[in-house]
């Protein structure tokens, strides 16, 4: 920790080494490039969800709850249960919507949530960017808003679960696959790939992005949002 001067957290634990799964750790010889920082989005940067009050702007409550009935009742394949329900969902709720219709609303949302980050990430998202290290998005959530997010965060890299488009409407189908758990950990890596890192930090808050934090030369676990004050020791 003092090696690196990070300023201590609340609410962020302290920064861990975890074992590396074929990341970028795994080659002993020194490695070049600008140090990335990694950052899952709900939860992480964010207070909470940012997926549903999304969906709740675009088609409003009542359809929000329809569409979750409906995947809730459906025979999903089980060992991906999670994103299928999700890809239903999007699928009931924006499909056949013409993007230049939604994108204002994902524009004025990314604000919304702007003015909404976690203050403790926050403040660790301006150091990296104080040192001059990359700062990365990774999120299972739709690109259709945090790549406007990402770009007023001033964020280096998205890395998220992308919509189709064709012919300026929304299909509601997911371009490729979700960007959750072991697959979000796949893209990072193809991305550290093209554009290595000296150091790779990584921020998470759930048990299902494990894969990204042990990926990470530095991996941080970050608990549960609660209101407190961020200490700043610089």
């Amino acid at each position: 920790m003092s090696k690196t001067n990070v300023p201590p957290l609340t609410v962020i634990e302290p920064p861990q080494v975890l074992p590396t799964s074929g990341g970028p750790g795994d080659d002993p010889r020194p490695r070049r490039g600008r140090p990335a920082a990694v950052w899952d989005l709900d939860g992480t940067l964010t207070r909470a969800d940012t997926l549903l009050p999304f969906l709740r702007r675009v088609a409003g409550t009542a359809s929000v709850v329809r569409a979750l009935a409906v995947a809730a009742t459906r025979d999903l394949p089980r060992h991906r249960r999670r994103s299928a329900a999700k890809a239903l969902v999007l699928q009931q709720l924006l499909g056949g919507r013409p993007l230049a219709e939604i994108d204002p609303i994902a524009r004025d949302y990314a604000t919304r949530v702007q003015d909404k980050l976690r203050a403790d990430s926050t403040q660790l998202w301006t150091w990296h960017r104080h040192h001059g290290h990359r700062l990365v998005i990774a999120s299972a959530s739709p690109g259709i808003y945090v790549h406007h997010l990402g770009r007023l965060l001033g964020a280096d890299t998205v890395i998220c679960t992308e919509m189709a488009v064709v012919n300026g409407r929304l299909t509601g189908a997911l371009k490729g696959r979700n960007c959750h758990g072991h697959e979000k950990a796949r893209r990072v890596l193809e991305y550290l790939a093209e554009q290595p890192a000296s150091q790779v930090w990584a921020y998470a808050n759930g048990a299902t992005d494990r894969p990204l934090l042990e990926i990470a030369d530095i991996a941080v676990r970050v608990t549960t949002y609660r209101h407190v004050t961020v200490r700043d020791d610089r």
